[in-house]
């Protein structure tokens, strides 16, 4: 088992990676000082009805006082107050209080949704991240939470940290090709803000597919390193952090443009190639790592041009976006394989780069 560690100042939290991690959460949780408790496992639909939940459920109950499931309909679509009071409801009838513990079981949406839940149940209780999907590797980490609003993604959350992360590998093996290039869009991401040898790997042979759920393990944890890394330097994102959304300010936009029929990562795809082309018109990126970032992308099956030709719209949804100021608008650019600057930059740019990409423009 890989085990990292995450610094924060409501206290640190260990990042667990290993096939088969999901057999260590009894032991953990007692680790934690959290077993003996009333449990709760929040997921969604659709990994409700798989055998990991079954089996992680199983699990629990050896140091549980009670352990129950409460399921919300899958997709980013239901990353709403709505669902979130729907819950509260959920554990307000089952007895839930403020020292028992929520199980995050799922995705970034199920993590993202259920740590808004913890964050607030009650003022605050105690939860773990168990993420289900190569995607959620990232989001899992660092204890961003929150919900949609009709007008953007996550302009409602808090950041409060997990107890603990569990990444069990072997989760993967039900994901179907597309949910496994979403979730590699995001390792692509975290190779290039600090890891070129990670990059290059990738580069020179892509993982189209999980194969051996062991082996795949120090890949993944060598994304979440940056991830962790990060995060330890800057826990509130007043500067540093933001590096991490390379590839975002274009790709939520996009993605909520799409009414979430773009998956995350095929969105950030786009936001990344996007960005590169903005980068490389600054003069801030080579035109060969722009176009080796695009290339990297597509050989994992995602997509690298925008579909949508309503630019202006895309750029109405961008100018929400919570990193803004009022002297412009925050983008984290690539400028290496394996380096990303802050930088303002005007709409004109990103219309240009938009437009420039979906025409099929190379940098």
């Amino acid at each position: 088992m890989i085990r990292l560690e995450v610094q924060s100042s409501q206290g640190a939290y260990p990042v667990l990676v290993d096939a088969g991690a999901r057999r260590f959460v009894p032991g953990l949780l007692q680790e934690l000082g959290l077993a003996g408790r009333k449990i709760a496992l929040i997921t969604d639909e659709i990994v409700q009805r798989t055998a990991f939940t079954e089996e992680l459920a199983g699990a629990v109950r050896e140091v549980g006082r009670e352990v129950f499931v409460l399921a919300f309909p899958a997709g980013d679509a239901h990353k709403s107050l709505a669902t979130a009071v729907e819950l509260y409801h959920g554990l307000l009838r089952r007895g839930f209080r403020r020292g028992d513990v929520i199980l995050a079981v799922g995705g970034g949406v199920v993590g993202d949704l259920a740590g808004f839940v913890a964050a607030t149940y009650m003022r605050g209780v105690p939860y773990v991240q168990v993420p289900t999907t190569l995607l959620a590797h990232d989001s899992a980490i660092g204890g961003k939470v929150g919900v949609n609003l009709e007008e953007g993604k996550n302009l409602v959350g808090a950041f409060y940290p997990p107890r603990a992360v569990l990444f069990d590998t072997e989760a993967l093996c039900t994901l179907d090709a597309r949910q496994w290039s979403n979730g590699m869009a995001e390792v692509i991401k975290h190779a290039i803000i600090a890891d070129e040898i990670l990059f290059e790997q990738l580069e020179a042979n892509p993982l189209t597919g999980l194969g051996d759920p062991a082996a795949f393990v120090d890949i993944v944890a060598r994304a979440m390193r940056v991830k962790v890394d990060v995060v330890n330097r800057d826990e509130r994102e007043t500067g540093l952090r933001q590096v991490l959304n390379v590839g975002h300010t274009v790709g939520h936009a996009v993605e909520q443009y799409s009414g979430y029929t773009l998956g995350h990562g095929e969105a950030v795809a786009i936001g990344l190639v996007v960005e590169a082309v903005i980068a490389a018109r600054r003069g801030l990126l080579s035109p060969a790592d722009a176009v080796r970032i695009a290339a990297v992308l597509e050989r994992h099956g995602l997509p690298i041009r925008p579909p949508y030709a309503d630019v202006e719209a895309v750029l109405r949804l961008m100018a929400v976006d919570k990193k803004h100021t009022h002297e412009g608008w925050t983008f984290a650019l690539p400028t290496a394989i394996g380096r990303v600057e802050i930088c303002k930059v005007q709409p004109d740019e990103v219309r240009q780069a938009y437009e420039e990409v979906r025409e099929g423009h190379r940098p």
